[in-house]
């Protein structure tokens, strides 16, 4: 089919995204039913639309249809169908209302016999089947793992400054300038007066101020820390609190001001094992699936028609090759010029 609607291709986009999904379903605790993920037979639920006096659409397929295009659409990552304004899902139910009149138009006019439909139906179907093949082999395969006590334990404990429950560490600001001598000035000026730091820095014409908030020396999880490290350094070196340094970073000089020691407090074990299994289970399944593709290509005779994928050499006077002369005397001056 040539034509497809903005919406038609959303759904349809939704259900190629679904299916090959492939390990998202493993990063939840309970895989989604089949019925879910393919969008089969929903949930009972309240008749919100009928034809006919038949019963089109229900509240459970329309959820369904609705998580699966909140999939599809990274617009509204992280939400849920009944977090959605009813404004915009009464469009969308608009659309499955449509969809639903033009499904009962097509079957009362033999859609269903059309070679064209017949042949879109088939090639849909192939791709639908052997996408879910592989979602449920591979599920298989994760559902299968199990990671030991001992390796979770040494996980966890080789990463622990990951795993932050309250961050510790110092209040630090600083302000910045492009000179040492500037900078030993703005220190020896402010070191009777730090409750005024953030005031006089901001008032001297020659400093750049910056509030680098709390810096602690523990990683927080898998964020980019953008705090420099002379600086993140100097603030946790600090014996006598509050206290201020003077700091060379780069080109720059910092007069760093830390202060509010706190310790940083970390999450138990037990709090976040299921975290660590799913992640060790993630890694080893790569590993596992390797080896049972290994084992497959061995089982089965796979021939593959190399030549298909190899470059060949245009012949001369075809249109490849008059372009790919075309681009290489254009190319000519160029390297001429350069050397």
């Amino acid at each position: 089919m040539k034509f497809m609607s903005t919406h038609t291709k959303i759904v349809a986009t939704g259900l190629v995204f679904v299916f090959f999904s492939g390990c998202t379903w493993f990063k939840k605790k309970e895989a989604p039913s089949v019925s879910a993920v393919t969008g089969g037979p929903a949930a009972p639920g309240a008749s919100l639309c009928s034809i006919n006096g038949e019963s089109v659409i229900t509240e459970g397929e329309f959820l369904n249809n609705l998580n699966q295009m909140i999939q599809a659409n990274p617009y509204f990552k992280g939400a849920t169908a009944e977090s959605l304004p009813k404004e915009l899902q009464r469009k969308f139910f608009e659309q499955l209302t449509m969809q639903a009149l033009i499904e009962k138009h097509s079957l009362k006019n033999n859609i269903e016999k059309d070679p064209e439909y017949i042949k879109a139906y088939n090639e849909t179907e192939k791709l639908l089947k052997r996408s879910l093949m592989v979602q449920i082999f591979e599920k298989h395969i994760y559902d299968d793992l199990s990671i030991p006590e001992n390796e979770m334990t040494k996980y966890f404990d080789e990463n622990k400054s990951r795993f932050v429950k309250v961050a510790g560490g110092v209040l630090a600001m600083g302000a910045r300038f492009e000179n040492e001598a500037a900078a030993n000035e703005f220190a020896t000026k402010i070191k009777g007066d730090l409750e005024d730091f953030e005031k006089v820095a901001k008032a001297t014409k020659s400093a750049k101020f910056r509030d680098f908030g709390r810096v602690s020396k523990e990683v927080k999880g898998m964020q980019y820390d953008a705090v420099p490290s002379p600086i993140k350094d100097a603030a946790l070196s600090m014996s006598k609190l509050p206290g201020i340094d003077t700091v060379k970073t780069g080109g720059e000089f910092w007069v760093v001001k830390a202060w509010d020691k706190k310790d940083t407090v970390l999450f138990e074990m037990a709090e976040v094992k299921s975290h660590i299994e799913a992640i060790l289970k993630n890694n080893k399944f790569k590993d596992v699936l390797e080896k049972r593709m290994k084992d497959l290509k061995d089982e089965f005779k796979i021939v593959v028609n190399e030549d298909y994928f190899k470059d060949k050499a245009a012949p001369a006077g075809s249109a490849g090759q008059v372009a790919a002369n075309d681009a290489a005397t254009q190319e000519a001056p160029k390297a001429a010029t350069a050397a």
